[in-house]
């Protein structure tokens, strides 16, 4: 079949193969390239060992002012946040998906290196709470790194 015979326009992100419909790759301005991950054991411990923290019921945001050349994103959601997959691969989506959108909009942000650790909570919250409360911790953690890096 096609994916004109089931209903998607020639112009959808769709293909269909022999093993099922499958989304086509997400358009180059919303892919979350590696350079903007921690990727190695390394990158987690520099922001681990003396991190600017900010928390709430729903996150633990780690950061530390970052040693490239643009802000990254780690994230540690264990089971303990939601024992199904697929709430923890959700709240990973929403994670990614703010941290993009926050840091892709305002290209004079300094480069920070972010670990965000969700809490159980995250797993019964609806989308919209969790991207407001990421946006409150990005724009505190900026402040407090600046206030930081103002200090003698």
């Amino acid at each position: 079949g096609s994916a004109r015979a089931i209903g998607f326009s020639r112009s959808s992100r769709v293909s269909v193969t022999p093993h099922g419909i499958r989304l086509n790759d997400p358009p180059a301005e919303s892919a979350f390239p590696r350079q903007a991950r921690l990727t190695t054991p390394a990158d987690f411990k520099h922001v681990f060992n003396k991190p600017t923290v900010s928390a709430d019921r729903m996150f633990k945001v780690l950061a530390r002012a970052g040693k490239s050349n643009r802000s990254r994103l780690g994230m540690a959601v264990s089971r303990q946040v939601d024992k199904r997959s697929v709430g923890r691969n959700r709240i990973k989506r929403v994670i990614r998906e703010s941290f993009r959108q926050y840091f892709a909009a305002d290209k004079a942000v300094p480069a920070v290196d972010f670990v965000v650790l969700p809490r159980s909570e995250c797993a019964t919250i609806c989308t919209r709470e969790l991207r407001d409360s990421l946006a409150r911790h990005w724009a505190r953690i900026l402040v407090r790194l600046g206030e930081t890096a103002d200090q003698p």
